[in-house]
């Protein structure tokens, strides 16, 4: 896989702080552009246009539809249920009605959203600045009171937010300056606390909507982003309609939005290749000639990512480290790639980081493919009344179904294991890993962010992270991501992250199994896109070709 010139994130970010002392995250895109009128994944093609043009230089086609095919819905429109910004999922939908108030693009810049920035002199005390005069469709401020109670609600237990307890660990130091403006005081220095922002709490809801909802299903969808609601039909699908008062005028340029939920993988490809969809986010080896039928196209979103599994470290086998370390040695992880995707395209990461990250390093290398070890190790947990029972849960996905199968076919053949399969709804496997810990390793579809360090690693690997499913406690990991994020100085910043993977090739708190770059197959009358974070879209930037939009 290519992966030379990804820019890490966090590098980037602790490079500008270590220069200038200052972390200077760029304001978002001014009032209009003219992006390249090809399909493209450089976020800089509309963004840095942007820079630089006037309201009368956008000749961007304006109007139409487009469709955009995603793998589950939402379950509420509540802005603190927040579930990783990859394209194609759940924060889709939220980023269009509430938008980004900063978001980190593809080459690890922190970037004004809804908000112009957010800054820091020394990564204790921020600033977010927001834009002028900014207003909710309901007609209230989007103002820094607004953004205060959206984070006080997301800090309180009550609220049940997948970011609870990282919001609560920081919300009481914000002070609102003014209008436009409020302040937040860490307990502790953390320059990774803006791509953290835009990955855990960037959407911010009219209050007043927010404290006229009774539960969370009662939420009604009111933002100051792109798009407004005007269709909902829950798990089929939604449609949207251009917000006029969106603050980046001409933005968006469609006039219409439209969302569509299904499920299976090869009947989301079927339906951008037949037109009945604008675009869907997947992977090359899913589409196959398809890629090339006549119509559509792909486009490489430039960010590496991971696919891991999960492992349960609060009960059963996984509880034990050997175990974890029989699981590695039972599998020959590139052979579970050729059966994941059918294709002989993939290899085995060797760490956590790529090897073209600035962090990469050769003395933490994940356990190899050792059939004796594994059985030897499968023996002695046995002897010692842990028999090799694996319960695997995923959800409902012909990839997944035959990653588990290989996974269960494989582990049938050691003496003394077994493996048992359980696929659940998209959309309820959050709940069945991360809060009811029911499964011995868990399996998401798709890829982790991971050619940067933060905020993922934290997320999966602090013992309060957030995506932290199989409850992995490590204090030692915990000093070392603190070490990591406690300083802008790159040597002492790579020095801590050795000691993070050396952490990772000993405890194993996760099973690394792949990794890949995501890509969207289009319709080739798409334009602007604009990819961001973990890959979600920008959707304000696209646009729709009269014809076949230029290469």
């Amino acid at each position: 896989m290519h992966t030379s010139g990804r820019v890490d994130r966090h590098a980037s970010l602790v490079t500008r702080l270590a220069l200038s002392l200052v972390v200077v995250l760029v304001a978002g895109c001014a009032a209009s552009a003219t992006p390249s009128p090809a399909p493209t994944s450089a976020a800089s093609a509309a963004a840095s246009a942007a820079a630089s043009a006037g309201p009368t230089a956008d000749t961007t086609p304006r109007g139409g539809t487009m469709t955009i095919i995603n793998g589950s819905d939402i379950k509420s429109w509540d802005p603190a249920i927040t579930s990783g910004t990859f394209p194609g999922g759940p924060m889709d939908a939220l980023d269009a009605i509430y938008g980004f108030l900063v978001y980190v693009d593809v080459k690890g810049v922190v970037t004004g959203g809804m908000a112009k920035s957010l800054s820091s002199p020394d990564a204790i005390t921020w600033t977010l600045k927001l834009r002028d005069n900014m207003k909710f469709t309901d007609g209230s401020a989007y103002d820094a009171t607004a953004v205060k109670f959206n984070w006080d609600r997301t800090a309180d237990v009550a609220t049940a937010a997948p970011t609870q307890t990282w919001v609560a660990s920081w919300n009481k130091g914000i002070t609102v300056v003014d209008a436009t403006t409020l302040t937040i005081k860490l307990a502790s220095a953390n320059s990774n606390f803006a791509a953290q922002v835009a990955e855990l709490a960037p959407f911010i809801a009219s209050p007043a909507a927010l404290k006229a909802a009774v539960q969370k299903t009662d939420i009604k969808p009111v933002g100051a982003g792109a798009w407004t609601l005007s269709t909902w039909d829950q798990g089929v699908g939604m449609t949207m309609a251009r917000n006029p008062g969106y603050w980046d005028q001409p933005r968006p340029y469609l006039d219409t939005l439209k969302f569509a939920i299904i499920a299976e993988t090869n009947s989301r490809i079927a339906t951008v290749v037949q037109g009945g969809a604008t675009m869907m986010a997947g992977y090359p080896y899913q589409f196959g000639t398809n890629a090339t039928a006549s119509g559509v196209g792909t486009i490489e979103i430039p960010i590496r990512g991971i696919n891991r599994g999960y492992f349960n470290q609060a009960k059963g086998i996984f509880s034990d480290a050997k175990a974890r370390l029989a699981f590695y040695q039972a599998i020959d992880r590139t052979k579970l790639m050729q059966a994941f995707t059918q294709t002989d395209l993939y290899k085995a990461p060797v760490s956590y980081f790529g090897t073209t990250s600035a962090y990469y390093d050769a003395a933490s290398k994940l356990p190899d493919y050792d059939q004796a070890k594994a059985q030897s190790t499968i023996d002695a947990l046995a002897a010692a009344g842990k028999p090799f029972n694996v319960k695997i849960v995923t959800y409902t996905n012909s990839d997944l179904k035959r990653l588990t199968a290989y996974i269960q076919q494989v582990l049938s053949t050691y003496k003394g294991a077994t493996a048992t399969i359980l696929e659940v709804d998209q959309a309820n496997l959050p709940d069945q890993c991360r809060t009811k810990l029911d499964f011995d390793i868990c399996f998401e579809g798709g890829v982790l962010v991971s050619n940067g360090a933060e905020p993922n690693i934290s997320n999966l690997l602090r013992s309060t992270g957030v995506t932290n499913w199989g409850q992995y406690n490590s204090p030692a990991m915990d000093a070392a991501l603190t070490e990591a994020s406690a300083t802008i100085d790159p040597a002492a910043i790579k020095a801590a992250y050795a000691k993070v993977q050396q952490l990772i090739v000993t405890d194993l708190p996760l099973y690394v199994f792949g990794e890949q770059t995501r890509s969207l197959l289009v319709r080739n009358t798409t334009g602007g896109v604009v990819n961001s974070n973990g890959g979600i879209l920008q959707k304000q930037y696209l646009y729709v070709c009269p014809s076949a939009c230029a290469k």
